[in-house]
Order: C-alpha cells, then sequence, then structure tokens
C-alpha cells in the first residue's frame, strides 16, 4: 500500500483522542455515583483529603481504600476543588437490596439515586463528577501515549498505531474505568509512559536521563498502587540487563539501575515508612489482609481455576459493568473473540512470511512489548494464588493495554489486501464496528441497566410551564405541560413533582376537570410514581417525577373551556394538603385555565 500522507495519521489521531473524551463524558454521566468498581471507597478517600487534610488510616470493620497510596487522589482532590463538600447532595446513600450487600438482595444499584445527584451537579455529586473528568483526562493520556508507542515500534506503518488508539479508545470496559472514580487511570497512564520511555530508553541507553525518568515514574508507580510499581520496575530491569549483556558494559548496567532506584526511593520512601510506622510492614500488608479478610482466597489456587480466571478476565477487559454485575450479551463477547483470534491468525501469518528476520531495530520493541503483557499477567497470577475471583476482573490488564492493542493491531493490519482501496474499506469498517461497540455498551447495556423513575434536573429547562407550589411541605409542583389529542378527545395533563422531604404517606393526586361553577366533568386520581411501581413513599429529598393523568374531553369543549383542578391529599382520611406560594397559604388546590393560547395557575 502507498504510505498515508504524513498529515493524516496525527489528524486521526486526534480524533481518536477526541472521540473517547467525548464518550468517556457520556459514560461518565450515564453511570448513576458509586456504580462503577469501589468508586465508593475512591470518592470518601477524596473526600478524607479535601476535608481533613491528611490520609487515611487502615482500621477493622472499614473496607475502603485507605491503604492505597495517595498520587491519584490527590489529584482528583484539586479537580474537585470547586465543589462544596458540605452539600450532601449526591452522597453515598447504601442499597440495602445491592447483590454484593450479603443481605439477600438482588440489585445492580450500590447506592440509591435520585434526581438530587442529576446535572446540573452540585454538592458531593459535583466532586464526583470532577473527579471523573479527571480520570478521564487519564484515559486520554493513556490513549495518546498508546498511539506513540506504536508509532514508535512500527514508525513505517502508522495504521498499525491508529488501530491500536481505536481498540483502546473504544474498549467499552476501558470507557467505563476511565469515567469512573478509579486510581488504575493513573497507574495505567503511568505504566503507558513507562513503556513509552522504555522504548527511548533502548534507543539511547546511555543516556542517564532515560533511566532517571524512568525511575519517576517507577516512583510515581509505587505512590498509585501500592504494587503497582513493581512491574515497571521488572520490565525496566529486565530491559536494562539485556541491553548490559549485549553490550558487555558493567558500568552500563550499575549506572542505570542506581538512576532507577535512587530516584524512585527518592519520590516514594516516606510511604513506605509511614506504612512501617503505622501497620509494622513497609507495604502495611498484615493489616490489609485483616481488613479484607473476606475478599482473600481460603483455599489455594488449583488449575481449575485457570479456566475462571481467564473467561473472566477476558469478559470484564471488554465489557462488565457497574460491580461486575451488569454484563453484554453473549454475542458481544463472541465478537470480540473473534477480533482476537483474527489478530492471532494475522500474527501466526506474519511469523511464516517474515518472522524477525532483517527486522533487528524492531526485534527489540516487539520483544518489549510480549515482555509487558507476560510480565502484567503473570503478576496478576501471582495475585490470584491470594486473593478470590475479585482479582480476576479484566481492568486490572490495562497497565498493558497499549501493548496488548498494538499487537493485537499488528496481526489484524497482517490480513489486510494489498490493494489500498479495499483495505481501507475493510480497516474503516472495523474501526466503525468497535466505534458501534462502545455506544451500544452505552445506549443498550449501561443506560437500561440504570434506569429510574425520577427525571433528572435539566430536565425541567424543558418543561413549558413553570410553577412553584409547595403542597404540605412534602410536594412542589415544578410545572406541568399540557398534551392534546384531538382524534380521542384525550387531553394529558403532565405534572412534574419535586419531593420537599421523604414524604410520610402515599398521598395522591387529583386532577379535575371542571366547567365555570366548579362541577366535575372528569377525573383522574392517583399516587404520583405509583404505576411505575415509585410511590411518594419511596421517594428521595430532591426527587422529580413526571406524573401524567388523562382526562377524557367532552366533545364540544375546546381548550379554553378546560379547567383543571389540581391538589394533593390522603386517600385514606380524604385531607388535602395545603399550598403555598413563596411562603403564603393560596387554599389546597389550584386551577390551570387556557388564557389565549396559554395556560395559567389560578388559585381558590
Amino acid at each position: 500500500m502507498k504510505p498515508m500522507n504524513k498529515n493524516i495519521p496525527t489528524i486521526l489521531a486526534l480524533a481518536l483522542l477526541i472521540s473517547f473524551f467525548l464518550l468517556a463524558l457520556s459514560y461518565s454521566v450515564t453511570v448513576p455515583p458509586f456504580e462503577a468498581p469501589d468508586e465508593v471507597g475512591h470518592f470518601y478517600y477524596i473526600y478524607h483529603l479535601l476535608t481533613t487534610r491528611s490520609l487515611p488510616v487502615q482500621r477493622m470493620g472499614e473496607l475502603g481504600e485507605a491503604h492505597q497510596p495517595p498520587l491519584y487522589y490527590a489529584l482528583a482532590a484539586l479537580a474537585a476543588l470547586p465543589a462544596d463538600l458540605k452539600d450532601p447532595t449526591g452522597a453515598y446513600n447504601p442499597n440495602p437490596k445491592f447483590i454484593w450487600a450479603m443481605r439477600g438482595g438482588y440489585d445492580i444499584n450500590a447506592s440509591l439515586h435520585g434526581s438530587a445527584e442529576t446535572f446540573p451537579f452540585r454538592g458531593q455529586s459535583l466532586a464526583l463528577h470532577l473527579a471523573r473528568v479527571c480520570s478521564i483526562l487519564m484515559g486520554t493520556v493513556t490513549l495518546a501515549f498508546a498511539i506513540l508507542i506504536a508509532w514508535k515500534v512500527f514508525p513505517e506503518s502508522p495504521l498499525i498505531g491508529l488501530l491500536a488508539g481505536a481498540l483502546i479508545a473504544f474498549n467499552p470496559q476501558f470507557i467505563f474505568i476511565s469515567s469512573s472514580v478509579n486510581n488504575d487511570n493513573l497507574m495505567n497512564m503511568i505504566a503507558t509512559i513507562s513503556w513509552w520511555q522504555i522504548l527511548r530508553a533502548i534507543e539511547q541507553p546511555e543516556r542517564m536521563r532515560h533511566w532517571i525518568y524512568l525511575g519517576l515514574l517507577i516512583g510515581m508507580g509505587f505512590l498509585t498502587k501500592g504494587n503497582g510499581g513493581f512491574v515497571i520496575a521488572s520490565v525496566a530491569g529486565i530491559t536494562l540487563l539485556t541491553i548490559s549483556i549485549k553490550k558487555r558494559s558493567f558500568k552500563l548496567l550499575t549506572q542505570g539501575a542506581l538512576c532507577m532506584v535512587l530516584v524512585a526511593v527518592a519520590l516514594s520512601w516516606w510511604w513506605f515508612l509511614r506504612n512501617q510506622i503505622l501497620y509494622g510492614d513497609i507495604m502495611g500488608w498484615k493489616v490489609f489482609q485483616e481488613v479484607f479478610k473476606v475478599v482473600m482466597r481460603d483455599t489455594p489456587f488449583q488449575w481449575r481455576d485457570l479456566k475462571d480466571f481467564f473467561f473472566t478476565q477476558f469478559r470484564s477487559f471488554w465489557g462488565v459493568f457497574g460491580w461486575m454485575n451488569v454484563p453484554a450479551p453473549q454475542w458481544f463477547y463472541q465478537a470480540f473473540k473473534a477480533l482476537c483470534l483474527l489478530g492471532l491468525l494475522g500474527l501466526v501469518i506474519r511469523g511464516f512470511r517474515h518472522g524477525l528476520s532483517g527486522q533487528k531495530e524492531r526485534a527489540a520493541p516487539i520483544v518489549l512489548l510480549f515482555l509487558i503483557i507476560i510480565a502484567q499477567e503473570a503478576y496478576m497470577l501471582a495475585l490470584a494464588t491470594k486473593w478470590n475471583a475479585s482479582i480476576y476482573q479484566g481492568r486490572y490488564m490495562f497497565p498493558a493495554i497499549a501493548p496488548i492493542a498494538i499487537v493485537l493491531s499488528w496481526g489484524l493490519t497482517g490480513l489486510l489486501p494489498r490493494r489500498e482501496k479495499l483495505a481501507s474499506i475493510l480497516v474503516s469498517a472495523f474501526v466503525l464496528f468497535l466505534a458501534s461497540m462502545a455506544v451500544f455498551a452505552l445506549v443498550k447495556v449501561i443506560a437500561p441497566a440504570y434506569e429510574i423513575v425520577p427525571i433528572p434536573k435539566w430536565r425541567l429547562w424543558f418543561v413549558p410551564y413553570k410553577t412553584n407550589i409547595e403542597f404540605g411541605g412534602m410536594f412542589r409542583l415544578r410545572g406541568y405541560d399540557i398534551r392534546w389529542d384531538e382524534s380521542s378527545g384525550i387531553a394529558t395533563v403532565i405534572l412534574y413533582w419535586e419531593a420537599l422531604q421523604r414524604p410520610d404517606f402515599d398521598y395522591s393526586v387529583f386532577v379535575h376537570l371542571i366547567d365555570e361553577s366548579g362541577q366535575i366533568i372528569d377525573q383522574k386520581d392517583h399516587a404520583p410514581g405509583y404505576e411505575r411501581n415509585y410511590p411518594p413513599t419511596v421517594w428521595l429529598p430532591g426527587d422529580i417525577v413526571e406524573d401524567p393523568h388523562q382526562i377524557k374531553i367532552p366533545q364540544q369543549w375546546s381548550k379554553s373551556d378546560c379547567r383543571f383542578r389540581i391538589g394533593v391529599y390522603n386517600w385514606a382520611t380524604g385531607e388535602q394538603l395545603p399550598a403555598f406560594v413563596s411562603g403564603n397559604y393560596v387554599g389546597n388546590f389550584t386551577v390551570i385555565v387556557c388564557v389565549g393560547n396559554k395556560f395559567v395557575v389560578k388559585y381558590p
């Protein structure tokens, strides 16, 4: 195929970055707060930093993230600074029916959700979403460096980098994690930058600054996740040792190792000293095992566990959402399995055709990609011998997502035909497929899973008639709409109720069609939300519920003849709740009448 114009890969890479950012932003506002893995603990680490100006401490009975180093949380806390944390709006509200709450429930929601936490965000909800944006930026940087790595390994084939970028940018699970509050996102970014830096060190191993930069990245890894720097340090150490043996330079080995070790220690020593002082060991592992005994393995890891490990890891690498309780359809995983098999087939074909002969300069970077994948997987298997199935999650392979995507892309491009036009069509179709999978996961899997009856606050912007009438200090009528169906003679009166507090009874709302004398012509009474199994007694403060009432209009009547009387009452006693406007009592009901082409509210 003809080489690409030099500017086209850059433009396409920017398009991938922008697409990923927008998709991740869409995921972040669709997934309710605290519905990503461990997001409760990650957020309240940030909350603790901002409210106490100190680091949390591991304690028995508190299954949070206090064992984690603080770098991610410090950055996320800076992003969350504009939020007023004294405002509890959007705070974690444990769902007793949550499937992992150990109370026999089957709900997928870890927290109870209502309108108050929706856009426009405020309080703790705003803080969480600002922290999510911080995570999205980290995911975007991860994607950018993944493309740069591919271009450095395969400089003559920019298409490999672009396909690898698409595999990351449109990986639904990577988008999901990148749009959540989770220190994995900083670890993924640091690891990916580290792989790029190791490639630079391979090119110029005698320049000690490259090993110094790696020391900084290793130290940052240790300050992001407790064991986060080990895989980076292992891969960097193996690379340095290999280069030193090849060059027969003990000086290079010692100087490079000292640069990495001294810089990493200088950056992270205080964290390990703190663990030693607080917990009696530099990793805080003894206390962690006691606190998280529930997720530690109580039986030896056996060969049969490998099947569950790889099965769960593969599925959740591509898309198992929520707290590992919102799976995609089976065909979704089959499609990605087929994609991976095609990539493997392409690698085999490349191996038979070319191998690495005549590509000595490229051999070391390619070997490095495989080394990273093997090192990360070996690390996960080692953890699986100590943890239960909670460690099987595919997101823990995301520090190696760049090498995985690049190797897969290298294999897939090996299947492309030599005809440029046909190859372009296939590549475009492939990228479109990946993008459609990411959108499908959002629209058809995630959004329906978390659909609730209360509507988001922004929906009130589009309500045609705004009101501010309070009933009994429990309900506020925020607005209404009236929709006419002349063919059936039905007028649908849609009321928008807001809960001022949690109602103490399943009050009913009446909508009466009355004539000028007050005579009832037709009426509809019901508890708002009841038909959707969301009666007032389960409303959360701030919930906004859309409440439609269908009223039959006499055939000879026009809009100007209609008067709708609206009120709230206790159906058991018949007692009506008093109505107030700006604190002033206006009666026990309101009347909506048509004046000209508009409806207006009048009081008795």
